[in-house]
């Protein structure tokens, strides 16, 4: 519970450990941070966008385990008042293997493998393919 006046609030992993966690700034004292600690770890994805949008700001996103999919997420900018959401996401794991769908601004699409065993990816505009860990 937070007392007093809340501004904003943004969701990152900001430990890098899989779960999203919640920063919220207050008027006239500190922002609590919200460290995720029971949570299922889920995959981290960092898109590499165009020059201009590097972050793929746009872009939507899904998990896909046989004919299993799972549920869509968006990479937006502006997520409240003076407040924005990380721009890599946490899916949620679907049993292996995986595959990884994303449509960018302008309509472009991606069909990816995911290795097993990855826990943070990062995918180019390009399609290109890189486990971090």
């Amino acid at each position: 519970m937070i007392y007093g006046e809340q501004r904003g609030a943004a969701a990152a992993d900001y430990d890098g450990d899989g779960r999203v966690d919640l920063a919220v700034s207050q008027n006239a004292t500190t922002t609590q941070l919200f460290h995720n600690l029971r949570a299922k770890p889920g995959l981290r994805i960092r898109l590499v966008g165009p020059p201009g949008n590097p972050s793929g700001i746009g872009a939507t996103m899904r998990l896909k385990s046989g004919s299993q999919l799972g549920p869509a997420r968006e990479i937006h900018a502006g997520a409240g008042y003076w407040s924005q959401d990380s721009p890599v996401q946490v899916l949620a794991q679907l049993p292996e293997p995986m595959q990884l769908w994303v449509r960018w601004p302008g309509g472009q699409t991606n069909w990816v493998d995911v290795p097993i065993a990855a826990r943070d990816i990062e995918l180019s505009v390009m399609g290109k393919l890189r486990v971090l860990h």
